[in-house]
């Protein structure tokens, strides 16, 4: 053999080797990769074949039930742990809504003890809740007593939309004040469910430009969701103040509530709004 084909021979083993390891590298890469995350399948139809997408989840949650400063409740029937004791003793607000629109005003409660027909054997039992108010009018929600609070009437924020997917904006005019609703993370679509997503890595912000002043909440943080979605349940001015307030079902599962009340009386400078309080119920 002559040394030009020697050399020849060697470069191209050179190659191959070199590339080999490089494959190697890849798939070991890929393992690691795909060991601390979770995968979503997705299976097309007609082919043997499933496409993997790789969903790394940023672990971020908001808002956070330690760092509320306020109670809030709602009326309905809970389980022993979603109420407390002294709760009809307590000084409550309320956000009712009658034929001539929305308004908050002092209220009283009524608690009972109520048969729970998941956790309680039998009706004699009664280890459930029954929470009402003293007014006939619909409760949208129950907020502790505060200073920041009087009655009042508000006007409800007309909503172009309720929830808001990654890659969405919601615009809102409120009193001669603009404010933008937008979302950001990661979507799918569901192949059974043309209409719905799989979200992750989820955040719901709030911007306006308020006396001259550009400010931003974060309204909620959630890594995935389980046939669940954000949901604004209302918008007004609740607290009075002439600035947009939210009330948002922040719960990520589909068996669980958690209406969360944002105020922008509360806020830290530079937000528009601040999360107060929620009140997480479960269904079973």
């Amino acid at each position: 053999m002559t040394t030009l084909k020697k050399k020849i021979l060697a470069l191209i083993f050179a190659v191959f080797s070199l590339t080999a390891c490089n494959n190697s590298n890849r798939q070991n890469n890929l393992v690691n990769e795909t060991s601390t995350v979770d995968t979503l399948a997705n299976t097309k139809e007609g082919s043997n074949v499933n496409a993997i997408d790789t969903v790394s989840y940023d672990y971020s949650y908001f808002p956070i039930d330690s760092l509320f400063t306020t109670k809030v409740l709602t009326v309905g029937t809970f389980h022993d742990d979603e109420v407390w004791e002294s709760a009809d003793k307590e000084k409550w607000f309320g956000l009712f809504k009658r034929k001539a629109g929305f308004y908050l005003q002092e209220t009283k409660l009524k608690t009972k003890r109520v048969y729970d027909q998941i956790v309680d054997e039998n009706e004699n039992e009664k280890t459930g809740w029954g929470v009402q108010t003293m007014n006939k009018d619909t409760s949208i929600i129950l907020i502790e007593a505060s200073k920041f609070l009087t009655p009042h009437s508000v006007q409800q924020a007309i909503l172009s939309k309720e929830q808001v997917f990654p890659g969405d904006t919601l615009r809102i005019n409120y009193l001669g004040i603009d404010y933008k609703i937008f979302a950001t993370g990661r979507k799918k679509k569901v192949q059974d469910d043309p209409e719905w997503f799989d979200v992750w890595n989820y955040k719901l912000y709030l911007t306006a430009k308020i006396k001259g002043q550009q400010k931003t909440s974060l309204l909620a943080a959630q890594p995935n969701f389980d046939d669940q979605m954000i949901n604004i349940i209302f918008a007004g001015d609740i607290d009075g103040d002439g600035i947009l307030d939210f009330i948002i079902d922040t719960s990520r599962h589909y068996n669980a509530t958690s209406p969360t009340i944002y105020l922008s009386t509360p806020a830290d400078n530079g937000e528009v709004v601040k999360p107060i309080g929620g009140h997480t119920s479960v269904g079973c």
